[in-house]
């Protein structure tokens, strides 16, 4: 009976090494260009994002991406700041929930996408304004314009599209737009 429950536990802890080890691996494009901090300053008003790399892990894929928090300050008054530390990793199939320390997430998983430097598309956690009960809000991406240049730009229409889209029990014109508590279309300076 020993041997038996000594086959049994190899053949499981061996099915189990394969499987990590067969999950396809998501993310195109050279991401190391977005990593940073990014900044973009009009009169009174600062918006900092700060992008690094991190993979999210799920059954069924590991996808690479970038990790991002972000900070505003309107007439010398801090508003925002979630620019602490980040994580590298998100094993969803042992947190299945968000950490709270994850403000956006940028990826692109796009295959068709052949650009050096591909656009990413993103979710964004707002803390304040807490779209979804929190969930954050797709309907963004950044985009590099130069090397020193980053286009950020949100979407609340086409975010609120993919939540209820398919849905029967949501009319997508009664819906309010709540917005943003910050900028949502901006082109940010890197950082030296």
């Amino acid at each position: 009976m020993n041997r038996i429950n000594l086959i049994l536990c190899l053949i499981m802890i061996s099915t189990c090494v394969l499987a990590q080890k067969s999950k396809k691996e998501r993310g195109t494009g050279n991401m190391d260009a977005y990593v940073g901090t990014w900044i973009y300053q009009s009169n009174d008003t600062i918006f900092k994002i700060i992008l690094q790399k991190g993979q999210r892990i799920s059954p069924a894929a590991i996808y690479n991406g970038l990790y991002g928090g972000y900070y505003l300050s309107v007439k010398g008054k801090v508003l925002e700041d979630y620019m602490g530390p980040l994580p590298t990793c998100w094993n969803r199939e042992i947190f299945p929930t968000r950490p709270d320390n994850i403000y956006i997430w940028a990826s692109n998983t796009d295959h068709y996408e052949n650009s050096i430097i591909p656009p990413m598309s993103i979710i964004f956690y707002d803390k304040r304004k807490k779209h979804f009960d929190g969930k954050g809000i797709t309907g963004g991406y950044i985009k590099l314009l130069s090397p020193k240049k980053l286009l950020w730009h949100l979407d609340e229409k086409e975010g609120l599209w993919w939540e209820v889209e398919g849905r029967e029990d949501t009319d997508i014109t009664k819906v309010p737009l709540i917005g943003f508590s910050i900028p949502d279309h901006a082109i940010l300076t890197k950082e030296e």
